[in-house]
């Protein structure tokens, strides 16, 4: 379960960063980008939360081998 969320929170947080450049090329607040990344920030809490020991590059390398053998 927790590498789920890790997946989850990591993408959702990419995903804030590609809506941030997008609003700013088209001169707006980049609020979605904002809701974005504290949720994935948020998934990643709880992950840690959940399953202490379970966030970081080398549980996020595992997860992804564990997603697609």
């Amino acid at each position: 379960m927790t590498d789920y969320l890790l997946l989850l929170g990591t993408g959702l947080c990419l995903l804030s960063v590609l809506a941030a450049i997008i609003a700013l090329l088209q001169t707006r607040a980049p609020r979605g980008a904002a809701i974005l990344l504290t949720a994935g920030i948020l998934v990643l809490v709880f992950a840690a939360w959940k399953e202490p020991g379970s966030v970081g590059p080398a549980q996020l390398q595992a997860a992804w081998a564990g997603l697609f053998p």
